[in-house]
């Protein structure tokens, strides 16, 4: 790598751009007419600006020569023709290119400054009457702060899409926020980091020692280990992270107890002063409310009277030992688990369970933490299936369920499906609007990743020693010969791999195609989409799944994406404002619930058609019209995260293992990810890797103390 170099240019077009407005890469006009192409993490920014970066000039194995940018300066736009596109893009609503072409022509690159100064001169333009001026300069003035609060934001690496939130949160007192109380942002705002805020702090002359700081510290960095998944943070284990924020164990000491007086966080006793749990006293009470009702379900046991028979000789099925059990602690206990691996019957039981619930005259429902998940168990099993949140009936305007205590559900019994996905908040919502009388039955697969939230309810379930738990082992004949169940299996027994070709008495579904480089890897990907699957009736687009450990990196979702949307869908219509990435034919995955178009996150659909501010998805056979802020909702899905596809299944997958995917690389990551494939995987990637993820059968433990307290530890 050479000498740090400077690029100064117009943004003429995105070529791709992440959908949180992060990785994005860009063609530059350079003042001599001349093209390049840059990548980096360049923000919400509009086409036509004027764009310094700072980076190195690289040479792509596929895409070329590139220049990688580390840092970025936004200036106004230098040319009429990227004052054009600046004004018809989302940074002026109601201008469109045709009125912002005649508004450049009328007052040249004086533009931006007679909108700022002389806004009344915009009258001038022919097509700006008095309803689209009122439009115009409106959206202008209420932008103003938005905008002057981004130009202080990108200073610190934020975007215009944090400075949105910002906004959102603190209305009219928005800068004073930021320059006076930056660390409330940590907290508050997503996107904001501490060391964010706390260098906005600095540069705003707040002190080193100020206890704001060392209080917002402790909050962030249980919030963050929340995202990780914990509940609650070692006493020691805080003061070693918050070491690594600068802040000595003095501070953590004060920034711990006063909140304790004042019940924002709680010490709880343990052996030591180091391992001590540190949590939030929102996730304390969730475990404490969860853990007494736990107990309070696992102390009634009813008598079955043979419905569980009856009901497996109804549905013309024949269980194995272990199955009948499954049936018979779901149908006898208000509470109990059910676990199993591929192919060992836990659907067979699902609907054996429903259908001795018809011959009881019970009303019960089946659930699941996803869309997908409750679609697919819903299609096997015959029965309507719901999202957990459309269960317990979410409102958005109150942002909380409204099934709980005071209107709990009308329901004999629920069975959730994926119950590995299910976090201590769910289950909290779940438990409170549960009627006493009513079973609750948690049907998954211990071995899979645990939920993306804090918590990891299934696991203390099993561990705790007081739920019944039956475990699932046979694997049935017909899922013997598939290479994919064989290897899921000989991943859970830290086994590697075999390839298909190496074992000839199984199915041909799963192979393995090592390459240590990256390049390699996502040429082997290239050649397995374009030619091995189609042969094998597979269409890239409808039936396949990349996956992926990480977001980031060479071989993560965000430069796959980039890479898999030019090959598989490079001639689709873009849609034509809003710098977004998406184009017609693209599969795109819903990222966080949308219960207004009754969309949910993991949701997968095509996009069908793209306006000038909107995109039309086909969900399922389903057509969604989307705008706005619900297109934040969606991402590329060529490639997604293998956290992202737990609950569902797609008829082929291809996983990618590498080096680079170091931190992540776990047993229990490369056991979901080949159990998501039901006719077809393969594994491309580096030997290593694949070794070292069946190896780390540990590594993901999680700070939970939901066993302990139904334990009464």
């Amino acid at each position: 790598m050479g000498a740090k170099e400077r690029l100064e240019g117009e943004l003429e077009e995105f070529v791709y751009r992440a959908d949180d407005g992060g990785w994005s890469v860009v063609r530059l006009k350079q003042s001599d007419g001349t093209l390049v192409t840059a990548v980096g993490s360049l923000g919400h920014i509009s086409e036509g600006v004027h764009l310094v970066l700072d980076g190195y000039w690289s040479r792509h194995k596929r895409y070329g020569r590139r220049f990688k940018a580390d840092s970025y300066l936004v200036e106004n736009p230098q040319t009429l023709e990227g004052l054009v596109r600046y004004l018809a893009g989302d940074e002026v609503k109601g201008m469109g290119e045709e009125l912002a072409r005649r508004t450049v022509q009328r007052f040249g690159l004086e533009t931006l400054r007679i909108m700022e100064k002389e806004p009344e001169r915009l009258k001038e333009v022919q097509g700006i009457g008095p309803k689209r001026f009122e439009e115009i300069v409106g959206h202008w003035e209420r932008d103003k702060a938005g905008r002057e609060l981004a130009v202080m934001l990108r200073g610190h690496g934020l975007g215009a899409a944090v400075a949105r939130r910002i906004l959102e949160r603190y209305g009219a007192e928005a800068m004073n926020v930021v320059t006076r109380e930056p660390y409330r942002m940590a907290g508050e705002i997503p996107g904001v980091a501490f060391k964010t805020a706390d260098a906005i702090a600095r540069a705003s002359g707040i002190p080193v020692d100020d206890p704001r700081r060392a209080e917002a510290a402790v909050d962030w960095l249980l919030r963050e280990a929340e995202g990780q998944g914990h509940c609650f943070l070692p006493y020691g284990e805080l003061v070693r992270r918050a070491a690594e924020l600068e802040l000595p164990p003095e501070a953590v000491a004060g920034a711990v107890h006063r909140p304790i007086l004042q019940r924002t966080l709680v010490l709880r006793p343990a052996a030591t002063p180091e391992m001590q749990p540190v949590y939030r006293s929102q996730v304390d009470r969730r475990e404490d409310r969860v853990a007494k009702r736990v107990l309070e379900r696992c102390a009634d046991h009813f008598a079955v009277d043979g419905v569980g028979l009856a009901a497996e000789q109804r549905a013309g099925l024949e269980l194995n030992p272990d199955q009948r059990r499954a049936v018979e602690a779901a149908l006898s206990h208000r509470i109990c688990v059910i676990t199993g691996g591929p192919g060992t019957g836990k659907t067979t039981i699902v609907k054996v369970i429903m259908e001795a619930a018809g011959l009881a005259k019970e009303q019960w429902s089946l659930a699941a933490p996803t869309g997908r998940a409750a679609r697919r168990m819903a299609e096997s099993c015959g029965k309507d299936g719901h999202t957990l949140h459309r269960l317990l009936e979410y409102s958005m305007q109150s942002r909380s369920f409204t099934r709980n205590r005071t209107r709990p559900l009308e329901l004999d019994g629920v069975l959730v499906d994926e119950a590995s996905m299910l976090d201590l908040a769910l289950m909290d919502a779940l438990t409170e609007a549960l009627p006493a009388k009513a079973r609750l039955v948690l049907v998954g697969d211990a071995d899979q990743l645990p939920s993306v939230g804090a918590g990891q309810v299934l696991r203390d379930l099993i561990d705790c020693g007081a739920v019944p738990v039956v475990s699932l082992h046979q694997v049935y004949r017909q899922a013997e010969g598939s290479g994919i169940i064989r290897n899921a299996h000989r991943i859970l027994r830290g086994e590697v791999p075999i390839s298909g070709e190496r074992e000839p008495d199984a199915r041909r579904d799963f192979f393995i195609v090592p390459r240590r480089e990256p390049d390699g890897v996502t040429d082997a990907l290239i050649r397995v989409l374009d030619e091995r699957l189609p042969e094998l009736g597979f269409a890239p687009l409808n039936d396949v799944q990349v996956l992926t450990p990480m977001r980031r990196g060479p071989l993560g979702t965000r430069a796959l994406n980039e890479l898999l949307q030019g090959v598989l869908n490079p001639e689709g219509e873009k849609m034509k404002a809003g710098n977004r990435p998406f184009r017609v034919g693209d599969r795109v995955i819903q990222v966080r619930n949308d219960y207004d178009n009754d969309i949910f996150n993991g949701d997968v659909g095509r996009v069908t058609g793209a306006g000038v501010s909107s995109l039309e998805v086909d969900f399922d056979g389903r057509r969604v019209a989307l705008m706005g802020e619900q297109l934040d909702r969606l991402e590329l899905a060529y490639a997604i995260s293998i956290h992202k596809s737990q609950g569902s299944e797609y008829r082929a997958v291809v996983v990618l293992l590498h080096n680079t995917h170091y931190v992540m690389l776990r047993r229990s990551l490369l056991y979901t990810a080949v159990t998501r494939a039901k006719e077809f995987c393969c594994v491309v990637g580096n030997p290593w890797a694949v070794s070292r993820a069946v190896a780390a059968a540990g590594g993901g433990e999680r700070w939970t103390g939901l066993a302990s307290r139904i334990q009464g530890e």
